[in-house]
């Protein structure tokens, strides 16, 4: 927490920018610890929403250019080695026209995969605009989420962290957000004319 307290939001800026960019960071303990933060009066609530949100879109920007200008190629070379041949990664490939908007704005909320959306995003050649809207939207609710939650929560802001750690309440999490959006799906695909 020292870091944090005494750097205050650029830590967090960076904190989340280095983990967009797929290295592993502390990025969840950073935000509740921020929102503790706020709680004592020593930060503010729209800043630390605000930086996190920031340094998460400007890491995944990043990461989404790399994967723009090389990604693409370097899959195509290797795909063998992860069993990933011409017809998954068209497979892959459509799964992520139809459907990247929402992976990149609900991935900013999941441990791991928000260290790693931009990635398919550039290779599969997702819009950026569309990608930033979605990166922004994503990873603002992340940090406000977490940091609201802490700053509320105050010195017991660890219950935070307990949920956040790979186990039941995030397998359930998942599992809830996986339901709901094969609800959605069939919901929307009932909807829909027949022939259309």
């Amino acid at each position: 927490m020292g870091y944090l307290q005494t750097v205050g939001y650029p830590a967090l800026f960076l904190i989340l920018l280095v983990e967009s960019l797929g290295v592993p960071s502390p990025s969840e303990l950073a935000v509740v610890l921020a929102g503790y933060l706020v709680f004592r009066g020593e930060l503010s609530l729209p800043g630390v929403i605000l930086a996190g949100a920031a340094g998460s879109t400007v890491g995944a920007s990043l990461a989404y250019l790399v994967a723009v200008r090389g990604g693409r190629p370097f899959l195509e070379r290797y795909a063998g080695a992860i069993h990933l041949d011409r017809r998954r990664l068209t497979a892959v490939e459509d799964w992520f026209a139809r459907h990247g908007g929402w992976a990149v704005f609900f991935g900013r909320l999941l441990t791991g995969v928000r260290a790693l959306i931009s990635y398919p995003a550039g290779i599969f050649g997702m819009a950026y605009p569309r990608f930033a809207i979605c990166t922004v939207g994503g990873a603002l609710l992340y940090t406000a989420l977490f940091a609201t939650g802490s700053m509320l929560l105050g010195p017991q802001f660890q219950v935070l962290l307990v949920w956040m750690r790979p186990g039941p309440a995030l397998y359930l999490l998942l599992g809830l957000v996986v339901v709901l959006g094969l609800g959605y799906l069939l919901w929307r695909r009932r909807r829909q004319p027949a022939g259309g």
